[in-house]
């Protein structure tokens, strides 16, 4: 499963006007389908058993440094613990910015639990907005909330060392998405990756979190030849 097929397959955004109970279930599907592909295109690149397992295990808990945290995709196993952690959030439903400094807080409080107890570990974020995130300017506001996202989220991305602020993620990448419409229009995914505030393929998502992998585990290298 694509990042694509995971936002065909989670349907049409219901509208404004439904009940806060049917947006955040609606949501939970997203997150959900986005985690099957990411942890799908993850073994596809070389990183075997990432959680979660198609009809199998989901998301898997892990013992933070500030108590228990469900971690959304991830890679581990019993001698090292936690080794790539893939943090799936969204904010489907307009006023995309309303929630987006309290989303930010919560990802950098996720950020450090996970650091603490595996500072090692590479954490990682995914974040998606529907492509109307893209487009909600104003007289006063001439900036979008995507394009304030990928600034801000910028801001707590690019961990390069175990030793840098455990806050700071390894890699927080935006997805901007059209989800399928009546009206007939198609769907894509647009993937940010806020660390050079440039466009990549899915693919190229893939093998970056790979590459920061390699670069931590020098000794323990994913997908490359002996």
């Amino acid at each position: 499963m694509s990042l694509l097929d995971a936002v065909i397959e989670n349907g049409p955004l219901p509208p404004d006007s439904v009940s806060q109970a049917a947006k955040k279930r609606q949501s939970e599907l997203l997150s959900d389908r986005l985690a099957t592909a990411v942890a799908s295109g993850l073994r596809a690149a070389g990183f075997p058993k990432v959680r979660p397992l198609p009809g199998g295990p989901g998301e898997r808990e892990f013992q933070g440094g500030l108590g228990p945290k469900k971690v959304d995709v991830s890679y581990a196993d019993e001698q090292n613990g936690l080794m790539l952690a893939v943090s799936i959030k969204s904010i489907n439903f307009a006023p995309f910015g309303k929630n987006l400094k309290n989303r930010f807080s919560d990802l950098c409080t996720e950020a450090i639990s996970l650091h603490m107890r595996f500072p090692y570990a590479v954490v990682c974020a995914l974040f998606a907005f529907p492509s109307s995130a893209d487009r909600d300017l104003t007289p006063g506001r001439p900036v979008s909330t995507f394009q304030r996202a990928t600034r801000l989220f910028g801001t707590v991305s690019g961990r390069r060392e175990y030793t840098d602020p455990g806050e700071k993620f390894e890699n927080v990448t935006l997805m901007l998405y059209e989800p399928p419409s009546e009206s007939g229009s198609a769907p894509f995914v647009r993937l940010v990756n806020t660390d050079t505030q440039a466009e990549m393929t899915e693919q190229e998502y893939y093998l970056m979190l790979r590459d920061l992998y390699n670069t931590r585990n020098p000794q323990a290298t994913i997908g490359e030849e002996e």
